[in-house]
This record gives C-alpha cells, structure tokens and sequence, in this order.
C-alpha cells in the first residue's frame, strides 16, 4: 500500500483472511520478508542471511502436493498484492519466495535460455 510505515520496516501488510491463505505460510512470508526486506540497521544482516537459508532448506523438504499448494497461494497474494499496490519490492518478495528457497527456476532464467 502506499504509504506502507511496514514497509519501511521489511514487514508485509496485514493479508486479508478472506484470501483463504494458510496462516502458516502467511507466518513464514512475514518472518522472511522481515529479514531480507529490513533495511541494514536491523537486523544483523549475516544472521538473518543464514535464517533465510535454512527457511530455504526446510521449505525444500516439502512433497509435491504441497509445494502445488503453496504455489497455487503465493499466486493469489501476489494478485492481491498487486491490486492493493504493495510496493513493488513486497511483491516481487512474494513472487520469488519458492525460488529464494531454491524451488524452480526464475522467469527471467527462462527468458535468457
């Protein structure tokens, strides 16, 4: 949104439950995007660098059917996100999360191929 004070501080906006998006996967956006979003004052950045690693480790060890799931939900938050003009580095965040986990490949990979 614009004018986002979360924003400023890493965080994402608060999503909408009617999104039908599992809390849980809404926890994790929130965590992470708090630690790669933040700014260099806080918090330490080589902590949360290794945070994010493990996220990515352990979102790697999920099945198929819930790799679909969550695809499928990143996919609605990123529309809402879209249409309730979260800045552009919130929802490229959104976009790019099974990727920064390791999962996939970027579509700008594809494009260069």
């Amino acid at each position: 949104m614009v004018g986002n004070p979360a924003a400023s501080r890493g965080m994402l906006p608060v999503v909408p439950e009617e999104l039908g998006i599992d809390p849980l996967l809404l926890a994790l956006l929130h965590l992470a995007a708090f630690l790669d979003l933040s700014d260099d004052s806080s918090p330490d950045a080589d902590a949360a660098g290794e945070a994010l690693e493990h996220v990515g480790l352990y979102v790697q060890r999920l099945d198929e059917p819930l790799l679909d799931r969550l695809e499928e939900q990143l996919g609605r938050l990123y529309e809402h996100a879209r249409a309730a003009e979260w800045p552009e580095e919130q929802r490229e965040f959104v976009a790019d999360f099974l990727y920064s986990c390791g999962i996939g490949q970027d579509e700008e990979d594809d494009d260069r191929s």
